[in-house]
This record gives C-alpha cells, sequence and structure tokens, in this order.
C-alpha cells in the first residue's frame, strides 16, 4: 500500500474531525461579531455617539477609498458633526453578502457589503448606495472593538 495514500487518508479524516469541532466555535464567533457589528452601527443609526466610541478601539485606522486615512478621535469627532446636521445617514448591513473569519484567539475578519443611506433633510428623497468594506475587530476586555476598517467601492 502506498504510504503517501494512508497519510494524506489520516490527514483528511483528521482534518473532518477539525472542522466538525470548530464549526460551533466559528458560529459563536459569527454571532459575536454580527452583536458588535448592530451595536456600533446602531449608534449611528440612532444618532447616538455612545455605541460608537465603545464599538471603536482607540487604536482605530480607517481607510477610505475618496478621503483616506482617519483614527479614532477624527472617527469620532465627524460622526458628532454628522449627528448635529439636519441630514439623516442609515447603515444597513446586507447579511447574505458576509463573511466572518477568526485571526488567531482575539481578532476576527469582518468583509461583505452594507447599504448607507442618506438624506439631507426631511424634505428630500433618501438615496442609498451598496459599498464595500473589510474590518477587523479585536477583542478588548471581553468586548470586541472595531479595530481596522477598509471602505471601499464610492
Amino acid at each position: 500500500m502506498d504510504k503517501n495514500w494512508i497519510a494524506a487518508a489520516c490527514l483528511m479524516a483528521a482534518g473532518t474531525g477539525w472542522a466538525a469541532d470548530e464549526a460551533p466555535a466559528q458560529r459563536q464567533l459569527e454571532a459575536e461579531i454580527a452583536a458588535a457589528d448592530a451595536r456600533l452601527f446602531g449608534g449611528l443609526n440612532d444618532r447616538d455617539i455612545g455605541p460608537m466610541k465603545a464599538g471603536f478601539s482607540r487604536r482605530l485606522e480607517f481607510y477610505h477609498d475618496r478621503s483616506g486615512f482617519t483614527g479614532y478621535a477624527e472617527n469620532i469627532a465627524a460622526f458628532e458633526r454628522n449627528f448635529r446636521a439636519a441630514n439623516r445617514i442609515r447603515r444597513v448591513a446586507m447579511l447574505e453578502t458576509v463573511e466572518i473569519f477568526p485571526a488567531g484567539p482575539d481578532h476576527a475578519m469582518h468583509i461583505g457589503r452594507h447599504r448607507f443611506c442618506n438624506q439631507p433633510s426631511p424634505a428630500e428623497k433618501e438615496e442609498c448606495s451598496v459599498y464595500r468594506f473589510s474590518m477587523v475587530w479585536e477583542r478588548e476586555d471581553g468586548q470586541w472593538k472595531l479595530l481596522r476598517v477598509l471602505s471601499y467601492g464610492h
């Protein structure tokens, strides 16, 4: 019998067991990241800076394909200005496009698409567009915080 075939069969069997054991952990990670995402962007949709301050890491790096790089302080200041303005910005997660991957015990990668809608004033029509994102979340003191963002396709 070919020893390479035996080794390959053992690896496949071990891999199958590993994947089955990891399925609950993957589902748990997906649920945790989805909940953290909903809390963070719930703050945006509700014009409440509290969940945003709590949901962004103080070491946030936000890269936008049009406006470039910003950090935690710049993002919080921008959201506070937006919340005082007449326009209403709303984010809708497109859950069917989302993928979440573990990146070690305390990090997760989160990619997909989301819809952002803007209504300049109550008298004006809301306009929506779909954009792409890649995010890295970090577990900090037991809470998932958004650490890195790539926002593109604008």
